[in-house]
């Protein structure tokens, strides 16, 4: 310790010039910092996202959707509206989300491989016209070629995304480009798209359409007064940067229409999974813009109000600001993004890593209030606070780093980089304050003074612990029911995430989401992929028997709003084929009478194969031009795909789905064939299953090691458990006031558990001084009195930075960040009163092991802890 204390002392300017010289290295790395607003959650080897990542390679309809919704309460079925729908689908269809900046990120590439002949050739190909959607194939064959060359991962990545954006749209579906199954009125089948141009007849569009149920609740609803518009993307679903152009020009499509044609009055509704990831990219760039600021002011407030002293204020802010930019920094250079989650750590870094300032500022001036000069005020500080500030940061970090055991993307990049800023915080802590007082720190003039007036708080703090250790055992009979309340309620919080009922409900996405639900096809897709296992083998009566009674099984629960199958198009085409006679709106049967008219004109039946039928009617439906099959089929007809649209977004509603469907399939699913489901039910589940699995295990591993590690720096493992027991009282605590608010636990509120579990500031300050004391004579009841008195005050302070800090979260517009806010000030303000009460309470039975080490001398302390006398 005298080394490390020399050592800064003779090297403080240049320690800080090192210090302010990185930080200028980090804070120019900044400027590459990105954002990435993918909702996901999981990684895309997750088995809930590579179910449908698979399933994209054989079925079209399967990726994320701009949906553009109009509203005429006059029905939509009128020559303007029509117009309207007819515009906004072709301009969709010509979409590129491929901008300026990414041709020069591709000139930048390839001006990385000038040898490479191939390569360049392919760009110099591609920059001919600039980015287009001709531009598909030969991109393509560059990202085909940088990964067979093995070329640097990002390189890749940007080529992957690059090569979907110039050519996004995979498929549409709308009045205009849905395929129509008709008969027309010569006898023959007819597949074409409905509505196929300007000012067609607004009667003839309903008739063909309101007949079929591949269009009634999909792309109009069945009052006619809502029409939809769906525009699958094919970008990747990480590519959050192109789902967010997605959003602007579809907004700007719709107002740029709505300028030139004032006659046009319908309500316009845009929603969709890009619609989503938009929106939430406008809240990072919310949060990052007023959280930092909000909770910058609030601490500087809190530190002037408590110190009332420059150096109390400038070097916690100075600690502070540049641990928080050597973490984002940090950042940067590795090229993670800002999420939503991560957008909120300059809050956590700011509140939580002003900790160790605060103690260590604290206890400085305690020292000096004692009578020391600044020089030993400095040194003791250094002396009493360094071990007790490396272990309250080692557990909080130990705590963020058992977070990361997680498949959930945001909590585990959060983990690392808490766990970066709390490493920081204390290198930085350890080295600016000692420096900076040996350089600039004073000896003030009234000194003397200052030791004989102590601290209010600390008065407060002390007389309120007397009275406790004086009614200790009827304290405890009240403490000890309310804990065992708490435990019980604590097993009924409600886990949950309700994905768009987390936006305000006055917000565009939110309120877009909501009408389209209630009128069309909902937002949230599933699908369900079912495999034969060999070719042609969905082209089956049983099975596609079977897909039809799934299709009414879906269609009969709730929140489920639209769906399509093979079924549905085999149904279609047999009505069709039997002169729209409503008896045969079904799947064929095993054998199938069939009745046609001979050259003679006489009517003649016969009896075919159901398998041979539904054959027929699938190379009917393809030979009459129409594609929209390889929705629901892929390639060599051996698996088939059923898709269903939710209107709900709460994950317990998606399981609840899941559980209903699985018990359905266990009763109806043919031996023989396989089930695989996929989308946004599933997503969602996975996301719910790995936050319960998350906090179950993370909060055991997280005691477990929190306390050894105490038991380890304070040498005795009663007085580890009286740390983890302060924990329990405070976790349970939390979540029993969770459940009784109705506050649910979610991907926000996640991560409050890490910080009540790692946050031990409290009781590791506390436990530490009563050891000292007892261990130099005083009795339990007196140490804990002194200790109040000595570290009392820097507890209360931080117990007050935390829970004011933190509400700095509630300014967000995303309502999980402004639950985690109210819970992370609770919780703390919890931690604090639990830390103060249970240790006052039973620290009797804890320290009962612990002897004084200069027995049976008498050892007298001063209330700052530094040894006054001995006898």
């Amino acid at each position: 310790m005298e080394r490390y204390l020399d050592f800064v002392e003779r090297y403080a300017k240049a320690l800080l010039l090192l210090l302010f010289a990185i930080t200028a290295y980090f804070t120019y790395a900044l400027g590459s910092l990105t954002s990435d607003t993918n909702p996901y959650l999981l990684k895309d080897t997750h088995p809930a996202r590579k179910t449908i990542i698979d399933l994209q390679q054989e079925f079209t309809g399967t990726f994320d959707s701009v949906m553009v919704s109009l509203h005429n309460p006059q029905g939509v079925f009128n020559r303007t509206s029509l117009n309207a729908l007819y515009a906004l689908s072709q301009a969709a269809r010509l979409v590129v989300l491929s901008n300026e900046q990414d041709a020069q990120q591709l000139a930048n590439l390839l001006a990385k491989h000038p040898a490479d002949q191939q390569a360049q050739q392919l760009f110099a190909d591609i920059q001919a016209e600039g980015l287009s959607q001709n531009d598909y194939r030969q991109l393509q064959a560059l990202r085909d070629h940088a990964h067979a060359q093995a070329w640097h991962p990002q390189d890749r990545q940007f080529l992957d995304f690059l090569t979907e954006r110039v050519n996004p749209i995979r498929e549409m579906a709308s009045m205009g480009d849905l395929e129509n199954i008709l008969l027309s009125q010569d006898g023959e089948i007819l597949i074409h798209k409905t509505l196929r141009a300007y000012d067609m007849n607004p009667a003839e569009v309903e008739s063909e359409i309101m007949n079929n149920e591949l269009m009634l609740n999909g792309v109009i609803s069945t009052d006619k007064t809502v029409a939809l518009l769906v525009a699958e993307l094919g970008t990747k679903q990480d590519d959050a940067q192109a789902q967010l152009r997605a959003y602007q020009i579809f907004r700007k499509i719709v107002a740029d229409y709505q300028a030139e044609h004032p006659e046009f009055t319908d309500e316009v509704f845009i929603a969709g999974m890009p619609i989503f990831i938009g929106a939430q990219q406008e809240i990072i760039d919310h949060d990052l813009a007023v959280l930092f600021p909000v909770v910058f002011l609030l601490i500087t407030a809190l530190l002037l109000v408590f110190f009332r002293k420059t150096l109390g204020v400038v070097l916690p802010l100075t600690n502070i600001m540049l641990c928080t930019l050597w973490t984002l920094g940090c950042m940067a250079l590795l090229d993670v993004p800002i999420d939503l989650l991560t957008s909120v750590l300059p809050v956590f870094l700011f509140t939580i890593c002003c900790s160790d300032a605060v103690h260590v500022m604290a206890e400085y001036y305690e020292q000096k209030k004692a009578g020391l000069n600044n020089r030993e005020a400095n040194r003791e500080t250094m002396r009493l606070m360094a071990m007790p500030v490396v272990l309250t940061t080692m557990t909080t970090i130990a705590t963020f780093v058992i977070s990361t055991m997680t498949n959930i993307v945001s909590i585990r990049n959060f983990g690392i980089f808490m766990s970066v800023g709390l490493a920081v915080a204390l290198l930085i802590s350890l080295i600016l304050i000692p420096a900076w007082i040996s350089l600039w720190g004073r000896d003030s003039k009234s000194q003397a003074a200052a030791a004989s007036k102590p601290s209010l708080i600390s008065v407060a703090l002390v007389s309120l612990c007397g009275r406790l250790i004086a009614r200790r055992k009827l304290a405890l009979l009240v403490l000890l029911p309310l804990m065992a309340v708490a435990t019980v309620l604590t097993f009924n919080v409600k886990i949950e995430d309700s994905g768009i009922a987390y936006f305000k409900e006055d917000s565009a996405i939110r309120i877009s989401d909501e009408f389209i639900n209630r009128h069309v096809a909902g937002t949230a897709p599933g699908w369900i992929a079912i495999d034969s296992k060999k070719p042609r083998g969905v082209l089956d009566v049983e099975v596609v028997a079977f897909i039809d009674k799934l299709d009414q099984f879906l269609r009969a629960q709730p929140d489920i709003s639209y769906g399509y199958s093979l079924a549905t198009y085999v149904k279609r085409m047999n009505l069709v084929l039997n002169d729209m006679q409503p008896a045969y709106l079904r799947v064929p049967g095993p054998r199938e009478t069939i009745r046609s008219r001979d050259d003679d004109g006489q009517i003649e039946q016969f009896e075919v194969d159901g398998n041979d039928l539904i054959a027929q009617h699938v190379m009917l439906f393809e030979n009459g031009g129409g594609s929209d099959l390889t929705n629901v089929l892929n390639a060599d007809y051996s698996k088939a795909l059923t898709l269903f649209t939710m209107t709900s977004s709460v994950a317990s509603d998606y399981q609840s789905l899941l559980d209903r469907l699985d018990v359905w399939l266990a009763e109806n699913k043919p031996a023989h064939l396989e089930i695989t489901h996929a989308g946004t039910p599933v997503i969602w589940t996975g996301v719910l299953q790995e936050i319960t699995r998350g906090q179950v295990l993370s909060f055991t591993l997280a005691m477990l090691v929190v306390g050894g590690m105490m038991m380890f720096w304070l040498r005795s493992v009663r007085l580890g458990l009286l740390g983890m027991l302060t924990l329990l009282c405070t976790s349970v605590s939390l979540y029993a006031g969770m459940y009784l608010f109705d506050i649910e636990l979610n991907i926000g509120t996640a991560l409050v558990t890490f910080l009540v579990v790692g946050v031990v500031d409290y009781a590791v300050h506390l436990l530490s001084r009563i050891k000292r004391y007892v261990e130099h004579g005083q009795a339990i009841d007196a140490a804990i009195l002194s200790a109040m008195h000595s570290v009392g005050r820097s507890t209360i302070v931080n117990v007050v930075i935390f829970s004011v800090g933190f509400l700095a979260l509630l300014f967000s517009d995303y309502k999980p960040i402004i639950d985690l806010g109210m819970l992370v000030a609770l919780a703390l303000l919890i931690s604090g009163i639990m830390t103060i009460l249970v240790i006052t309470l039973v620290a009797p039975w804890f320290f009962a092991a612990v002897r004084p080490l200069n027995a049976p001398n008498e050892v007298v302390l001063s209330p700052a802890g530094n040894l006054v006398s001995e006898g």
